[in-house]
């Protein structure tokens, strides 16, 4: 096969999957269209176990990424030195350190470097006989850097359990949601899909699901809850065309209508949601398979869109609460910052008082000086008397005072001094 240039993502991906610590598998979605595309270039394969598939490298992708990285290979020199003596240095610390090596919070660039030293390990046979390299903190964190005993592990999933459909069942021993259920269906697949909706059910409730019938109006067949989050399933019969005769009214006309038949095949939906894009949603029968074995991998997906919800969720109470605490916060400090500004403003009034009282009495007692002469007019006298009687009354020094009443505060009030956030609620306006 002729070799087929490949862009960056799908060269990292044949990485992964050719020297990964952990294998790629359906789990891993956003990875899917990639794998797809280098398993039709004939680079991968993806054989399936449990309903999954593990993606596997082929002869012909190990040896287009062995060309393709010694291609890309930079020529030993002074500024592109070549990582094996790195992997050698990495083999030997590795050694020397009982088969750890911890590296705390390096540069991106001191990342990358180590990272170029475990790939030229591998590619380059370095690692000792019976034992693989492993390591975390690929993108953040501690690099911790580890050579081991034994083949490289490959993740494993865990088979998922049987959901045993009965194959005959009497009306009353469905379960009660099954029983009574809507189910778009014709009346030949009513009592089959009745008995899948009654696995359903049960193997739902074995997880402490919860299992109800819709709300009326609803197009949904069963409604399965879990915690806070709940996950309409709808039944749907496939259907085929079929020339429809009963239009013809004569035996030699050519029948040209078209009527539908029900093709007896069962599908269950999960409702679309934007909320999980890219995830499987709809399940039924195929060539290789019935709807039946497809029940462990509906309530798989139904766990794992309760969890990612669950998880959306406490990502966002936890975003609420930090901004209440913050909005709390600044509502107590512009409190704090009123009463400041209430005291300073009592502060200078006394202030400019006092220095008004002392003002005047200075002011009466150079008009005394003035006129400290026998026969002062009358006038003059009580004039400087009602003044010493005004500072006296003005003067705050003789009323002992302390510190101001805290005024009523309004929400308005504190707008000025809150910085953009809102005096009402926890918001920025």
């Amino acid at each position: 096969m002729a070799r087929t240039k490949l862009n960056e993502r799908q060269l990292d991906v044949l990485r992964r999957i050719c020297h990964g610590e952990t294998s790629i598998t359906s789990d891993d979605s956003g990875l899917a269209v990639t794998v797809y595309a280098l398993r039709n270039r004939g680079l991968v394969t993806t054989p399936r176990a449990g309903g999954r598939w593990s993606a596997a490298p082929t002869e012909a992708g190990r040896q287009h990424l062995a060309h393709t990285d010694a291609t890309l290979a930079p020529r030993p020199s002074a500024s592109a030195p070549s990582t094996t003596p790195e992997a050698a240095e990495l083999i030997t610390r590795l050694q020397q350190a009982d088969g750890t090596l911890h590296i705390t919070n390096p540069t991106p660039d001191e990342r990358a470097r180590w990272r170029r030293a475990l790939h030229a390990a591998r590619a380059n046979h370095m690692v000792p006989d019976g034992h693989h390299l492993q390591h975390t903190g690929r993108d953040k964190g501690d690099l911790v850097i580890t050579l081991r005993p034994g083949p490289l592990p490959r993740r494993s999933t865990p088979p998922d359990e049987a959901v045993p459909v009965p194959d005959d069942l009497p009306p009353e021993l469905l379960h009660p949601a099954a029983a009574t259920a809507h189910i778009p269906a014709c009346p030949d697949c009513q009592p089959r899909a009745r008995r899948i909706l009654h696995a359903l059910c049960h193997a739902a409730e074995i997880k402490n699901y919860t299992v109800s019938n819709p709300e009326s109006g609803s197009a949904a067949s069963l409604m399965i809850t879990i915690g806070d989050s709940s996950f309409p399933l709808s039944f749907r019969e496939g259907a085929y065309e079929v020339p429809d005769p009963s239009g013809a009214k004569y035996a030699w006309q050519r029948v040209t209508a078209r009527t539908t038949r029900p093709s007896h095949e069962l599908e269950l939906s999960l409702e679309h949601t934007y909320a999980h894009p890219g995830r499987r949603s709809h399940w039924g029968d195929r060539q290789r398979w019935r709807l039946e074995d497809k029940l462990p991998a509906l309530l798989r997906e139904i766990d794992h869109r309760a969890h990612t919800e669950y998880e959306r969720r406490q990502a966002q109470q936890r975003k609420e609460d930090e901004t209440r605490q913050q909005w709390l916060t600044a509502m107590q400090q512009a409190r704090t910052a009123l009463l400041e500004d209430h005291r300073l403003k009592a502060l200078r009034t006394q202030v400019h008082a006092w220095q008004e009282a002392t003002a005047i009495r200075a002011y009466c007692d150079a008009l005394d000086d003035h006129h400290a002469i026998p026969g002062a007019p009358e006038a003059l006298t009580a004039w400087t008397a009602w003044a010493r009687l005004y500072a006296d009354r003005i003067d705050p020094v003789p009323q002992n005072p302390g510190l101001p009443e805290p005024p009523t505060i309004t929400p308005e009030d504190l707008r000025p001094y809150l910085r953009g956030w809102s005096p009402y609620e926890p918001k920025r306006l």
